[in-house]
């Protein structure tokens, strides 16, 4: 399943909403899209490229066009209806801590079209109800967001048992010998539902942890990367170089918290 994979701070931020009509001849508009576009086809089709990409969607169907995309269309919608939301959000490359919403869909009318509606007299009424909008849209998200749930027993298992045990050596033939699969069809079964195998995923949490370390604690890089389950000073330092861009030294140079103690002296 196609999907978008979006930072969760700060939260995806609504900043339009309609119900937009087309006429008998009407295209869909040509633009440079800057923020992302959630649709719920109503009647007819609505047909636009994304990046040279031709999408076509009928009645009963939601999809999201990506920001950052040239659309146009090359030919025309005739009579298309449907709502539209314009919403703010920041693509995310941390895997262990995501929203993941899938890119198209089908929706139930009656449970949505009274949430868009609500959408949008809440933010074309005065004054406008800026929590309680934002509110209503967190939930629309979250009728989606459930679809990402839906991962198999194994899957999630398999997720369980990383967080739990990253610190630990975990190879595929340990995956292997505790869930009684082979090796291949655990790693098809999670690059299918994540799009990340089991040692993407492993790594991705320990890094998630050895950052935290690196900004909560004084412990010595060397020794992080051991509690964090790199069994290599040097695999974590590339590792950790790759994914954040700095090396674990430089990370903790910029992002250390810094805790004061009070002065004993200055108390009474």
């Amino acid at each position: 399943m196609d999907s978008i994979i979006l930072s969760p701070a700060p939260m995806p931020y609504l900043t339009d909403c309609s119900l937009k009509r087309f006429g008998t001849d009407e295209y869909h508009c040509s633009r440079y899209c800057s923020h992302f576009v959630l649709i719920f086809m109503l009647k007819n089709r609505l047909q636009f490229t994304e990046n040279g990409s031709l999408t076509t969607l009928l009645a009963g169907e939601w999809y999201i066009q990506k920001k950052n995309t040239w659309q146009a269309a090359s030919r025309p919608s005739p009579n298309a209806e449907y709502y539209y939301i314009h919403f703010q959000a920041d693509y995310t490359e941390d895997l262990t801590s995501r929203l993941m919403l899938p890119i198209r869909g089908a929706f139930q009318p009656g449970l949505f079209l009274p949430l868009l509606q609500r959408l949008c007299l809440l933010l074309h009424q005065t004054p406008c109800s800026h929590l309680e909008l934002q509110s209503e849209f967190f939930r629309l998200l979250g009728l989606l967001y459930t679809q990402e749930q839906s991962y198999s027993a194994l899957t999630a298992d398999l997720m369980r048992y990383l967080n739990e045990n990253y610190a630990s050596r975990i190879t595929a033939r340990t995956l292997s010998d505790v869930f009684h699969y082979s090796s291949e069809y655990i790693d098809k079964k999670m690059k299918a539902e994540l799009n990340m195998t089991p040692h993407a995923y492993l790594t991705a949490i320990r890094l998630q942890n050895a950052k935290k370390l690196l900004e909560r604690s004084q412990l010595p890089i060397q020794k992080i990367a051991l509690e964090c389950g790199f069994s290599d000073n040097s695999l974590f330092y590339k590792a950790f170089r790759k994914h954040f861009s700095q090396s674990p030294s430089e990370w903790r140079r910029q992002h250390q918290f810094v805790y004061q103690t009070a002065d004993p002296s200055s108390q009474s």
